[in-house]
């Protein structure tokens, strides 16, 4: 049967050449049509839930963000695995999905739970942009002997970070650090007890005086 394959294809060798050029073309196309990545990513399927408190400890951040915000996100369907870092100010929890898993429909999971969640302090639990774990390619630090910390962070979150999210394919950019503007009031109970004023007064008076209003009409008169 060999023989008969080996004499057929000589005998028939246009057709035979004519059929490996038609393959050969075909492979070439192909080829060029193939996706070709220099990194592809070959990470799973995670979220990232993102929690910044100022001023807690790492201690609270778990028993008080970290924590409930763990047992609300138990029982995901498709969840692999969960893990979590609480540090100064800041609770990190990553949610690792099985293989399969859509990235949108596993993002409106979490934030289907992350809306039930109650946290104290006013922290509001935020899903980072849809990125590959594989996707950060560039940290930095800013530094200054000349200005001071405030003023490095007016420069991060108004000037460098509107820049990089300028740059095409860039998703996010992430923050950590720098400082943040306060205004504290200082009460002197002394001076309380002196105008017949509690406590509430002075926080309902600041509440108004700090409230924003839209334009509207006047009316006085028949104007």
């Amino acid at each position: 049967m060999k023989k008969n394959i080996t004499l057929l294809t000589i005998e028939k060798r246009w057709i035979v050449a004519a059929l490996f050029v038609l393959l050969a073309f075909f492979g070439y196309y192909s080829w060029k049509q193939l996706s070709i990545e220099a990194y592809p990513d070959i990470a799973d399927v995670t979220s990232q839930v993102v929690t910044q408190v100022p001023g807690l400890a790492a201690e609270e951040i778990e028993q008080q963000i970290t924590i409930p915000i763990e047992r609300a996100l138990n029982g995901l369907p498709g969840m692999h695995v969960m893990r979590s870092k609480s540090t100064f100010g800041l609770s990190m929890i990553t949610i690792v999905f099985e293989d399969g898993i859509e990235d949108y429909w596993s993002r409106q999971r979490v934030q289907e739970r992350l809306n039930e969640v109650e946290l104290p302090y006013g922290a509001v639990a935020a899903l980072d942009p849809l990125t590959s774990p594989t996707g950060e390619i560039y940290r930095y630090i800013i530094e200054s002997d000349n200005h001071s910390l405030r003023e490095l962070t007016d420069l991060q979150n108004w000037v460098i970070i509107p820049r990089i999210k300028q740059v095409p394919g860039v998703a996010d950019v992430s923050n950590f650090g720098g400082i943040t503007t306060q205004y504290q009031i200082e009460i002197d109970p002394y001076k309380l007890e002196q105008y017949h004023l509690a406590l509430n007064d002075v926080i309902d008076a600041i509440e108004n005086n700090n409230s924003n209003v839209g334009g509207s009409i006047l009316n006085r008169g028949d104007q």
